[in-house]
């Protein structure tokens, strides 16, 4: 008599089948993203170029008064240039040379009660010619209410003191490091987590006055120009090439961005749910060129912090008096370091990231 086969029930072929699915999904996350592979950069490099002066900020302060700058130095192919060509090039970046002191000059100026001649470290504060930073704890609520955040006030009479690091010092997907070990790899006063570039493929990046990607997603982006000007953009707003032209220093792409274009707390996100949700939060806000503001919230630790809403952290930097703000990424990866050492409590002990935002000084 033969006997009929055995089949196995419909839900565990069900089982099966997800459970597959699963692993091949995880497998291709963890070989396309956390494998550690290099990404080849643009190559384009920017200058202070503003031509257009439509793009100064509504509240610019900065003493040029709107005045149009200088051409800056053109990307070009090193081909056989002439020589009356080589001179005028040489000329241009004299002249750009010029510019960024007069500029640093007039920030210093501005803000000169707030620099120092010699370097003067306390444990919240650094002070020196071209930087200024104070640190403030806060809290609000109370009991299993409670948030504690940190507000990093900064000063610059020179915009290159503020830049960007990958990890490794490798521009990439899936290269990640601790912040604090970046903070002292890039001789970092003050560090703060960035945008988690490495975390995909898509999205501009453009840091320390170098495009690495032009292309930006469905984010919206957060770019500080060369003039010390900070301007975020909706993600149908932004254009590289225009802000190319326009000097850009440095580019984000996260989000989304908190406040409006007049200065007021927002309620209506660009983001996700989860995004909007309860969080610990990494953000940067702008008063005016030279002029900024690191802000960290830890979370997800009932009775010390549990973090707060987008909506929270917009009403915060409105409170805070800045015209532009920017969220970046949060969660474990929110952590702040001054002077070579952990200033909050990132939840979990923190994870390392693949980027970060600091200031340091510079010299010529």
């Amino acid at each position: 008599m033969k006997r009929n086969k055995k089949l196995f029930p419909f839900w565990l072929l069900i089982v099966i089948d997800l459970s597959v699915i699963a692993a091949y999904t995880a497998g291709f996350y963890l070989l396309y993203y956390r494998t550690p592979r290099q990404l080849k950069s643009s190559g384009i490099k920017t200058e202070q170029n503003i031509t257009d002066t439509s793009r100064q900020d509504k509240k610019d302060t900065s003493g040029n008064g709107g005045r149009q700058k200088k051409p800056g130095k053109r990307n070009m192919e090193e081909t056989e240039l002439t020589k009356d060509f080589a001179s005028n090039r040489d000329e241009t970046s004299e002249n750009q040379v010029v510019e960024n002191k007069n500029r640093n000059l007039d920030l210093g100026k501005k803000y000169a009660d707030h620099f120092t001649d010699t370097v003067v470290t306390t444990e919240n504060s650094y002070t020196s010619p071209n930087i200024a930073i104070k640190i403030d704890q806060y809290t609000q609520g109370s009991g299993g209410n409670m948030v504690t955040y940190y507000v990093a006030d900064i000063y610059l009479a020179d915009i290159t003191c503020l830049q960007s690091g990958f990890a490794k010092n490798t521009y990439g997907i899936g290269y990640a490091d601790d912040l604090l070990n970046m903070d002292k790899d890039f001789g970092a006063i003050l560090a703060i987590n960035g945008d988690y570039y490495g975390n995909g493929d898509s999205g501009v990046v453009i840091r320390n006055g170098e495009v690495y990607r032009k292309e930006n997603g469905d984010s919206d982006v957060c770019v500080l120009f060369y003039d010390g000007t900070m301007k975020t953009y909706a993600a149908n707003e932004f254009d590289a090439d225009t802000v190319i032209k326009e000097g850009v220093y440095q580019a984000w792409s996260f989000g989304p961005e908190l406040l409006d274009e007049n200065g007021n707390s927002m309620t209506d996100f660009n983001t996700s749910s989860r995004i909007k949700d309860v969080n610990p939060r990494t953000a940067l806000g702008y008063y005016e060129p030279g002029h900024y503001a690191f802000v960290v919230v830890d979370g997800r630790q009932r009775g010390y912090s549990i973090g707060i809403t987008l909506s929270d952290l917009s009403k915060l930097f409105e409170k805070l008096g800045c015209s532009a703000a920017y969220n970046l990424d949060g969660g474990k990866s929110s952590a702040m370091t001054f002077a070579d050492g952990l200033i909050n409590n990132p939840v979990g002990g923190g994870r390392e990231v693949s980027d970060c935002v600091f200031i340091k000084e510079v010299t010529e």
